[in-house]
């Protein structure tokens, strides 16, 4: 690597590593992580709404004091969670009980109520109405405590013991521990925890790449348009200038990433104490975090595919950036850049539940989408190295050599040429150009 490459690193390495944004930025970016993949649980626990207050008219007469029973948990403060009271209505005054409690609820004396008809035995349907109807969590409780109820009268109406049978029911219930099999004996290992780890680590990736993607673009963009591309050309030859770009830039994201699988570290090894302090369910949690693998292997394949599938994007943008002469051109033209990013994660994410079909094999090989898709296959794979693997660093490789030779010569070009933005067909009569 020539000194005058080494320079133009140092250069956009250091200029931008300096500064506040990015110092604040390495520090922050778990932090907003873990906001944006546990904020909703979280601060789900730290929120719970005060004691909610239901009307219950039951038509049965059968399943009000059984329902409430059941619901009689209470809140971090002692307050009772739910606070029922029952409505009397014959069925020729039921209309007019529904249109009281609908005023309540309106008038926020009551969060809502529920209607229990006479036939819910047969029907297994209860009317739940409310104010806001968007706590599913809540509707899941009361829907397992009817669907209790029911059941219990079902089994009594058949003339069936019911205690003995709900008995024989508990004492059969069966939890699926999953293993994965390798040739050195088998891995405990969660499935949800599989694909949440895939999901984390590749949006990850994916957003690093289109943040310092972009930021290779307007780089190009910022010296084109101030007219110090000539200077800097007369004494480094452009392509020596993008690999500098390129490397330099990419120097940051592997500071942040390094940052980011560091913090994951500690958090799979500490989160239990965490939770435990916000008042998190934490059997749960620490179960579920026990069985995320985030081996050293798959932090190796993070950061191999982070600097595979940057140096593929990376040129594309600096490319985009050395054809245009203003920001709003760049962003016009990375749109479908960005389409197709995008499009990977999703497919990513069908192929993280089935990495082992013929589909996920060819996709993985593909070298727009092995940076993605090939390294969910593996983090759901760990420590089996998926079919393929190998192959595909060959092929991305191979890609990175060849795009760059064909970038270089567009990038040569576009950066001496101003006014008029070039139209994708001359674009491609760059390459002809010796």
């Amino acid at each position: 690597m020539s000194g005058k490459i080494v320079a133009v690193i140092k250069r956009e390495f250091l200029s931008r590593a300096k500064t506040k944004g990015f110092i604040i930025g390495t520090f922050m970016f778990p932090l907003v992580l873990v906001l944006i993949f546990s904020g909703i649980f979280i601060f789900g626990e730290l929120f719970k709404p005060s004691t909610k207050v239901y009307g219950i008219i039951d038509q049965t007469g059968r399943l009000y004091s059984e329902f409430t029973d059941i619901q009689s948990d209470t809140l971090k403060s002692g307050e009772p969670k739910y606070r029922f009271f029952q409505v009397s209505a014959e069925p020729a005054g039921l209309e007019a009980a529904m249109n009281d409690l609908k005023q309540k609820a309106m008038s926020e004396e009551i969060h809502g109520y529920m209607v229990i008809p006479e036939d819910v035995v047969e029907s297994r349907v209860v009317y739940y109405s409310a104010r806001n109807v968007s706590d599913f969590e809540e509707q899941e409780s009361f829907e397992r405590s009817f669907s209790w109820i029911v059941t219990n009268m079902r089994l009594a109406d058949e003339g069936l013991p019911v205690e003995r049978i709900r008995s024989a029911m508990a004492r059969g219930r069966v939890s699926l521990k999953s293993r994965q099999v390798t040739e050195e004996g088998e891995v405990e290992k969660s499935g949800g925890a599989s694909f949440a780890l895939s999901y984390i680590l590749t949006y990850v990736i994916i957003l690093m790449i289109m943040i310092y993607g972009m930021i290779a673009m307007r780089s190009v963009i910022e010296e084109k348009s101030q007219r110090i591309t000539e200077t800097i050309v007369s004494s480094i030859k452009p392509f020596e200038l993008m690999i500098g770009k390129i490397i330099g830039i990419c120097g940051l994201g592997l500071t942040q990433m390094f940052v980011f699988g560091g913090f994951l570290l500690l958090i799979i090894g500490y989160a239990g104490p965490i939770f435990a302090r916000l008042g998190v369910n934490v059997p749960e949690v620490a179960t579920f975090i026990s069985t995320i693998h985030f081996t050293p292997t798959v932090f190796m394949f993070m950061i191999l595919f982070f600097l595979l599938g940057f140096v593929l994007y990376s040129s594309i943008f600096a490319a985009i950036g050395a054809i245009v002469n203003t920001e709003d051109e760049g962003q016009q033209m990375q749109g479908p850049l960005m389409i197709l990013i995008w499009l990977g994660f999703f497919i990513m994410m069908a192929v993280s539940k089935n990495p082992e079909t013929p589909q996920a094999f060819w996709v993985s090989l593909f070298p727009l989408y092995t940076p993605i898709v090939m390294f969910s296959r593996i983090v759901v794979s760990d420590p089996i190295l998926p079919s393929g693997a190998v192959l595909s660093l060959f092929t991305t490789v191979a890609t990175i050599v060849v795009l760059i030779w064909a970038v270089a010569k567009i990038y040569r070009v576009g950066i001496l040429m101003y006014g008029k933005k070039p139209s994708f067909r001359e674009a491609l009569k760059w390459l002809k150009y010796k």
